[in-house]
């Protein structure tokens, strides 16, 4: 800590705390000793400069921070209590520091992690590296280096910092570099080594940390600056941590990349059933037309209605199946099916559309029998996972979005193919909800218009998670979770922090993001499985250090599908 800072924790105690500032004064009284302190700019901290006899130095590592003017020796009592004040002050200013430093390093950690899972490519992650690295580290250049197998080179896919000679750099150290990645370590480089290193000529500090996956190293991220200025052990740390999780999501990236073919394989052959499906019509929807049976619509027919209309999707489908060929997703999906659909009718729906890994349903009735069948699958479905469990199988998870209001219901096509088909705002807005219960960590989501439909909303609980501007709409909507469809003990766990919840929430949305991420830390860690307390502990220690405008109202913009 600097002198400036010292200075600010000697006035704290002579010029702003009146509790320090009573006790100075009270024992100058009781003592009957004048003193005056005098800062060593010549302002007066305490007392009137007047004449005194003697002085004392008030001395902070190596620096006189003010001198202490005195007549009698028992003022010296004096002296060394503020002293002592003094010493506990600036070491209360120095720990404050210190933890503040650790969570801009633990907020720049999370929010790369955020920005790097919404990645997948190497560049974009390489990219958002070095810039979150140059917001703690003192840096002024980057790069970050890739080790290609196929060519036997290395390449660089980002940098900062002026450097126009960098490639031919990298090729002229090509051997060197190989080696530093094949030894995977990281390091700060001497002063005098990087003076040597003509590749290094616009240098003077140098660290670098290795892209490590498992068994085997990517690449390397290499910091550096144009002073002489001395990295730390933290700091090298720090940059080993942001290599880490660089090399961790580059490796999902080229998984991904590796893996799309054969995802989009399955996925094709899954689309073949879904396509299959569609000569199906739902009974259910033909009575909706007013119709007895199928063979007496026609092109044409229409009818206007007010529903409930629910999507369910299965989590992690991709996880689940890659390991299984067509037939087995097939048996799959249908033994899914075969259980969430008889659900969907007992509380008086009727799934509308199979889309592979989940459906689309529809209560006419509306959303009283939509939220009693969502419960009653999630219900189900631990039970199923029970058997799955038994089996060493992964367990299957669903997420559930729902919204309630108008649409039309009719039959499309041509002469020679017609199709049942609806046409409304709400089932795109029932399927943005679905896609929000991943975002949010929830089992069931409903908007407030579902909810205040509800004929006895008393058999269920909810926890009010904020409004959300869904994609093509132009007002946001209020969202709520259902949280009757999770396990026992998670269940119990919401019930029991209920009104902590909205208490963080009320924090959040009024911009008291610190005590928002305390009570919500308070709540996550009662129970690890409570994603959406951790969802709003990351999003209000992100929204710290964010400058917001006035107009923030903490609605949650969705910007996909």
């Amino acid at each position: 800590m600097n002198s400036k800072t010292s200075f600010k924790a000697l006035r704290q105690i002579l010029q702003r705390d009146a509790t320090t500032k009573a006790l100075i004064e009270d024992l100058s009284k009781k003592i009957e000793a004048a003193f005056c302190i005098e800062a060593n700019n010549e302002t007066i901290l305490w007392g009137n400069k007047g004449s005194f006899k003697s002085t004392i130095d008030l001395e902070h590592e190596n620096e006189i921070l003010a001198t202490f003017h005195y007549n009698e020796s028992r003022a010296l009592s004096i002296f060394e209590t503020i002293k002592i004040l003094f010493q506990k002050e600036w070491e209360k200013k120095k720990i404050g520091k210190e933890v503040l430093g650790l969570y801009r390093e633990i907020n720049m950690i999370y929010g790369l992690s955020e920005m790097i899972s919404e990645k997948i490519d190497a560049t974009s992650i390489a990219e958002v590296a070095l810039n979150e690295a140059t917001q703690i580290i003192n840096t002024t250049h980057g790069l970050f280096l890739m080790y290609d197998a196929e060519t036997d080179n290395v390449v660089q896919i980002a940098q900062f910092g002026d450097n126009p000679s960098s490639q031919e750099n990298i090729n002229k150290q090509k051997e060197v570099l190989k080696e530093l990645i094949k030894r995977g370590t990281s390091a700060i480089v001497p002063t005098e080594r990087v003076s040597k290193n003509p590749a290094l000529s616009h240098l003077k500090t140098v660290m670098y940390a290795p892209l490590k996956v498992k068994h085997r190293t990517l690449g390397m991220v290499i910091l550096g600056h144009e002073d002489e200025i001395e990295y730390t052990a933290a700091e090298l740390k720090l940059l080993t941590t942001i290599a880490l999780q660089s090399s961790s999501a580059i490796e999902s990236a080229h998984l991904y990349q590796k893996g799309l073919q054969e995802v989009q394989a399955r996925e094709e052959a899954i689309r073949k059933i879904h396509d299959a499906s569609q000569k199906f019509v739902p009974s259910e929807f033909i009575k909706s037309l007013g119709k007895a049976q199928i063979t007496e619509v026609v092109l044409g027919d229409l009818a206007e209605k007010e529903v409930t209309v629910v999507f369910a999707d299965i989590r992690d489908f991709t996880t689940i199946s890659e390991n299984l060929d067509p037939k087995d997703n097939f048996l799959f999906v249908n033994g899914f099916n075969n259980r969430m659909g008889p659900i969907i009718r007992k509380n008086g729906g009727f799934i509308m559309q199979y889309l592979g890994d989940g459906f689309m349903a529809l209560f006419p009735e509306g959303p009283q029998g939509a939220l009693n069948a969502s419960v009653e699958m999630h219900q189900v479905l631990h039970d199923y996972n029970q058997e799955r469990a038994a089996k060493k199988r992964l367990p299957v998870k669903i997420g559930i979005g729902m919204q309630n209001g108008k649409l039309i219901m009719g039959i499309t096509g041509d002469t020679n193919r017609l199709d049942a088909a609806i046409i409304s705002d709400t089932v795109n807005t029932a399927s943005r909800i679905e896609g929000l219960s991943k975002h949010y960590g929830a089992s069931i989501l409903l908007t407030d218009s579902c909810k205040a439909k509800l004929k006895s909303p008393e058999h269920f609980n909810f926890r009010y998670l904020g409004a959300v501007m869904v994609k093509g709409k132009q007002k946001p909507i209020d969202l709520y979770e259902c949280i009757n469809g999770d396990s026992p003990k998670l269940l119990s766990h919401k019930l029991d922090t209920s009104a902590t919840f909205q208490k963080g929430l009320d924090l959040y949305l009024n911009k008291e993001f610190a005590m928002a991420a305390v009570t919500f830390q308070r709540i996550f860690k009662l129970n690890k499985q409570d994603a959406t307390a951790k969802l709003f502990l990351n999003k209000s220690a992100h929204l710290i250090t964010q400058e917001l405008g006035e107009d923030w109202k903490g609605i949650h913009s969705m910007s996909t599908k």
